[in-house]
């Protein structure tokens, strides 16, 4: 068959793959030697088998296509007698949510996982198989099977290493994984120090670390402790790594200063760090002196925690020393996102003070602000690209009103901005724009400051703007779409399913001729959820909401409507 085109057998293959099913593929294997023989392969690299224990053989048998094992833990430990290869594994899964004990679940710990080549989930994380389960010697087994496989490039593993066994065989194995480029590791036991800084030294060549410690060390004693000055002294005396991204978790207080910060001082080419807890006040100040002192000068995205160990906020002294003014060769922070419960106005000063020459992104994960904040950010950072903000509503408990009128008098200064996702409780309980409660309240106020700085953001793309209950993309009078002629460049926009809709024929005939790059309408987006009360004293206008998709879509074809 080979002769009867020019591509050759492997490219139509690869090429057919695309457009069909795993139960697709299965029923072609059935059909023909040479089906089986195209497609096989690609069934046990691409697809999540959920299989029970018989399907162990058919895993031997075609484990030179396996490119994938996910949640394979005890079924590969304990069944397979003989030694396994993988000669052409590449990622690895092996999770368990507490170290030692297998339970019987199907989710994946504290990782979201890509769909697998293949996955047990019999006894996998259960109850343990007949005749009970030795979990050192899984573990054991596990760390063994790694050495098999020297293409692997992705390790996502729960491991004890307080076994030494399990230990040095996991060292051995790291130290055997020359591709090896993403390392997730948790650890649910307490871990030698000494451990931990040489698991770091034998993956230096990673590009992604991600270190889960838990355990607990409240009966630590003199050989703890020399454990952890050891471990610190290990950490200052190792090479630098190669890593990128980094991703550290801690419950134990005294692997912050003998692994944590030493450990950022050795990554010059970190871009990404990802720090969920910081336990001691003492550690803040060693992370301002570590990046005075030069550490990690490419860093230039960080996600802290949300943690509240520490009385005082560390987020202000940590962004105070991340600008690209701390070093000759260091970039500044540029993204920032932020899980906290709080986010106060002393951060937005900082991040305006030391970061506005390179910050371009700043996400909020759940966090409502108030108006004070969010008008820091935008008036004080010029390089701006992309906000998702959440605003609290507006009112004289609230806001500072001898403040206010300066606020609404600052123009904005991230006019390059690309991306604004904005949730906002501005107008709590107003039920309309034409009543009176409207038109001589703070929120109105508010309101028409912004659109008259959302009218200057020519290079707006992606705009989400949750308000609800109050309909302002109209043009009628107390509307505010009019002012918006100027976003040429935006491509999608998205209004809350809070939203009382009141556009019809009139908005869609401006829309549709003044934002001519518009490609998406989506009213349902709960891309920034909000809380808005007494929604049910009003009803949306579904006859004219119906009237402005229908005219929009006569006008523009090509745009494309989410509705609820």
């Amino acid at each position: 068959m080979e002769q009867d085109h020019a591509f050759g057998d492997a490219v139509i293959r690869a090429e057919l793959v695309k457009y069909l099913t795993p139960r697709d593929m299965a029923n072609l294997c059935r059909t023909s030697k040479q089906s089986f023989d195209w497609f096989v392969p690609y069934l046990w690299h691409t697809r999540a088998f959920y299989t029970n224990l018989k399907h162990i053989p058919g895993l031997e048998r075609y484990r030179q296509y396996v490119k994938v094992i996910k949640d394979l833990a005890i079924n590969l430990a304990v069944e397979s007698r003989d030694f396994w290869a993988f000669p052409n594994l590449q990622s690895v899964q092996f999770v368990q949510h507490s170290t030692g004990i297998f339970r019987n679940s199907t989710g994946f710990g504290s990782y979201n996982l890509p769909v697998a080549a293949y996955s047990h989930h019999q006894h996998a994380f259960g109850s343990s198989p007949p005749g009970g389960v030795n979990a050192a010697r899984v573990d054991l087994r596990l760390v063994l099977l790694l050495q098999s496989a020297p293409l692997l490039q992705d390790l996502t593993i729960t491991l004890a290493l307080d076994n030494s066994d399990v230990f040095q065989a996991f060292i051995v194995s790291l130290q055997s994984l020359t591709q090896l480029r993403v390392l997730k590791m948790t650890c649910n036991e307490y871990v030698n120090p000494t451990h931990i800084q040489r698991v770091i030294h034998a993956c230096r060549q990673c590009e992604e670390l991600d270190f889960r410690f838990s355990g607990v060390d409240s009966f630590k004693g003199i050989e703890e402790q020399r454990e952890y000055e050891q471990a610190k002294i290990d950490m200052e005396r190792m090479e630098d790594l190669a890593v990128k991204i980094l991703k550290l978790d801690t419950t134990l207080e005294d692997q912050e200063a003998s692994i944590m910060v030493p450990l950022l001082q050795k990554c010059p080419l970190l871009q990404e760090l990802h720090m969920f807890s910081i336990k001691l006040p003492e550690t803040v100040d060693l992370l301002k002196e570590a990046f005075i002192n030069g550490a990690c000068p490419q860093l230039s995205s960080f996600h802290p925690g949300r943690d509240g160990a520490l009385n005082d906020d560390p987020l202000p002294v940590l962004l105070s020393v991340m600008g690209p003014g701390r070093g000759v060769n260091a970039v500044g922070l540029a993204k920032i996102k932020i899980t906290s419960v709080q986010f106060k106005f002393e951060s937005a000063l900082t991040m305006t003070e030391h970061l506005s020459l390179s910050m371009t992104e700043v996400h909020f994960q759940d966090h409502a602000m108030n108006f004070e904040v969010f008008n820091e950010l935008v008036t004080g950072l010029p390089l701006l690209q992309s906000i998702r903000a959440r605003i609290n509503e507006i009112s004289v408990q609230t806001v500072d009103i001898n403040k206010f009128d300066q606020m609404c008098s600052r123009d904005w200064v991230c006019l390059g901005l690309k991306k604004l996702q904005l949730g906002s409780q501005l107008t709590q309980g107003i039920p309309t724009i034409k009543g009176d409660s409207w038109k001589q309240s703070l929120p109105k106020r508010c309101m028409d400051y912004m659109f008259s700085q959302f009218a200057k953001l020519e290079q707006l793309e992606k705009w989400d703007f949750i308000a609800g209950p109050v309909d302002l993309f109209i043009l009628a009078a107390g509307g505010y779409l009019r002012q918006l002629s100027d976003l040429k460049s935006l491509r999608t926009l998205g209004l809350g399913p809070k939203t009382v809709y009141r556009m019809g024929a009139k908005e869609a005939e401006w829309v549709a001729e003044n934002w001519t790059s518009l490609e998406n309408v989506d009213l349902a987006c709960d891309s920034i959820p909000i809380h808005i009360l007494d929604i049910s004293r009003v009803k949306a206008d579904k006859l004219a909401l119906d009237t402005f998709i229908h005219t929009l879509r006569s006008r523009r074809p090509n745009v494309c409507f989410k509705k609820q």
